[in-house]
């Protein structure tokens, strides 16, 4: 379903086979065709094992099987001549092809998802487990063609929606079990995955397709304002009742769009009147994205070590870092460490909290921020140019000076800081 949508964007389906073939693994073939689901055209992608699609293990409550399925529908139930390999043999595979080296390595996160998470689920090393899901060819071919067709997509960013999974049990290589699979599970945990069940019967998400999504998105959730220039619409193979597809949306953000003067573009009708963006609010003062706070208590912590903990992380892209003075139990004063960080960060900023903080633990928790549109500018004052941030309040237009460069012209000059801002525009 993956490919599927990504391939329905526009790529170019001969160019894909052709990077695919740089894998140099035998034995199946690629059927990739139009179809329908529920009414709504999609692009269909079957990975064939030796003439053979993928059979769906899915187990209706009354004990019936039922459906086939393809692609990251369902991939459990491998009944061909190929090896199950395990993730050694799939590293030298890949290592050993002649994809570029970004593919390589995008396949290879994506398969040490997977991995770890058999791993875990059997009790055994990363590269001792032997795990069907992703030692077929056809989990392969699905998961090094989804680097493919991202690297030739060669999008900004990624986000997600929230993730939707069925019920009910699927078939697997170890007898029945329940949906979301013991992998799907240990990979959608690890990423710190939204995960909504919903009341639909059979899996809707298999660890290859956890694996892929998790790897990919930035974040999870309320689709950030865009400008959507192409829509991808990838079929599985199964009928449900709900249009069995996965969409996905191309497009520019509003907010990079307006990055160059603070405003978002606005279109005009025939008769010239500005029309507003569909589902935007009227209020364009500000745009809206999700932030992640990370947040954790300390009762021994220096100051010094403290400061230091502040410094890297705002060093490492954190947007703020503060403070809160708190009492702790028996009565000790203690501080509480915050840090708002983009989503994407979030794994990096709690390895610098552990490693420069005494914490054992940390909250984290994402919230949704309104930001008023800026722009970096230059501005003049009587010591010289100064660093600012202009930011638009509807017409209004205010002017906020960049501390750092405050305090640099405060001192090549022998002013105080506040003689400095006060200053600039005067010039």
């Amino acid at each position: 379903m993956t490919l599927g949508a990504l391939l329905d964007l526009g790529v170019d389906e001969q160019k894909f086979l052709q990077e695919l073939d740089k894998l140099h693994v035998e034995g199946y073939h690629i059927k990739i065709e139009e179809t329908d689901k529920n009414g709504i055209r999609a692009k269909h992608v079957n990975v064939c094992v030796d003439g053979v699609p993928e059979e769906s293990g899915d187990i209706h409550l009354n004990g019936h099987e039922h459906g086939k399925a393809s692609g990251h529908e369902h991939t459990h139930t491998h009944d061909h001549a190929h090896p199950h390999r395990n993730f050694a043999d799939i590293r030298r595979m890949i290592e050993q092809s002649a994809l570029e080296e970004n593919v390589r390595e995008l396949a290879l996160r994506i398969f040490g998802r997977v991995a770890a998470a058999e791993a875990k689920v059997h009790g055994k090393s990363i590269d001792e487990v032997h795990f069907h899901e992703v030692g077929a060819v056809d989990s392969i071919i699905d998961i090094v063609g989804c680097a493919i067709l991202i690297n030739m997509i060669k999008p900004d960013k990624i986000c997600a929606s929230v993730l939707h999974e069925g019920h009910g049990f699927v078939r697997c290589q170890h007898g029945l079990l329940s949906v979301p699979v013991p992998a799907t599970s240990e990979i959608l945990a690890a990423a710190g995955a939204p995960l909504a069940q919903i009341d639909i019967e059979g899996e809707l998400i298999t660890p290859t397709g956890a694996a892929i999504i998790t790897e990919l998105a930035e974040h999870f959730g309320v689709m950030p304002g865009m400008r959507i220039t192409r829509t991808g619409w990838g079929a599985g193979t199964k009928n449900l009742p709900v249009p069995n597809v996965l969409r996905v949306y191309q497009g520019t953000a509003i907010e990079a769009e307006g990055a160059e003067t603070g405003r978002a573009p606005e279109s005009t009708d025939a008769d010239g009147l500005a029309e507003k963006r569909a589902g935007q609010e009227e209020n364009t003062d500000y745009v809206q994205d999700e932030i992640l706070v990370l947040e954790a208590n300390l009762d021994d912590c220096t100051g010094e070590m403290l400061g230091a903990a502040m410094g890297a992380l705002l060093e490492e892209g954190a947007l703020d870092v503060f403070y809160t003075p708190i009492y702790m139990k028996k009565n000790r004063p203690a501080y509480r460490l915050t840090v708002l960080a983009k989503p994407q960060d979030g794994a990096r900023m709690e390895r610098l909290m552990f490693r420069h903080t005494t914490t054992i633990g940390i909250r984290r928790r994402t919230e949704m921020r309104s930001i008023l549109k800026r722009e970096q500018v230059q501005v003049n004052t009587p010591c010289g140019k100064m660093a600012a941030k202009k930011v638009y309040l509807g017409e209004e237009e205010r002017i906020y000076p960049e501390y750092e460069s405050a305090v640099k012209l405060a001192a090549e000059n022998g002013k105080s800081l506040w003689e400095i801002y006060r200053s600039y525009g005067k010039s």
